[in-house]
């Protein structure tokens, strides 16, 4: 991993750069057959510079970065408060590395500062039942499958696994 990349708590100055990866990661992992009115709708709906800066004012989330060289490569946004009585509380909501950076340890080194930020704690996530590589990811990560959930866009549902990270699986040697 190159030594100029680092890792920081997300700020306003960076709400636009955070719109900009979201909208970039999200077309690269779901738009495989190109861009259709549902999907811009989407991601221009979802991922706004106002829309993080309400996440980043709002203390049930965190949102954690990863620079290189000053430029935003990477991003996890965690929700601290998820409402899910099976699960535990804190949900890793977006983890996204663009993609030019990925395969490059950046995404584990961005999970361990995610799990420096939990002090510990259990959490879980859901992944797209199609995204072999970040599954393939997750497992590497010790994240157990807990069951499915669906994820609803465009008039279809898809199938999410639930993944879920406990204390006791969490390298304490690597933070």
């Amino acid at each position: 991993m190159s030594p100029h990349i680092s890792f920081r708590t997300a700020s306003l100055a960076d709400v636009r750069n955070l719109a900009a990866l979201a909208i970039q990661v999200w077309l690269h992992t779901y738009a495989k057959d190109g861009i259709r009115h549902d999907i811009s709708a989407y991601v221009l709906g979802e991922f706004t510079p106002k829309k993080f800066a309400a996440l980043i004012n709002n203390p049930q989330y965190r949102l954690l970065i990863a620079e290189n060289k000053g430029h935003l490569i990477a991003y996890a946004m965690l929700d601290l408060a998820a409402s899910n009585a099976d699960l535990p509380s804190a949900e890793l909501k977006t983890f996204y590395v663009q993609e030019a950076f990925t395969g490059q340890g950046i995404g584990k080194q961005l999970l361990a500062y995610v799990e420096r930020n939990l002090n510990q704690q259990a959490y879980w996530l859901s992944v797209n039942s199609n995204n072999t590589r970040a599954i393939a990811f997750y497992a590497h990560q010790a994240f157990v499958q807990h069951g499915v959930t669906y994820f609803e866009f465009g008039g279809n549902q898809y199938e999410n696994k639930v993944l879920v990270k406990h204390p006791k699986a969490i390298d304490i040697k690597h933070m």
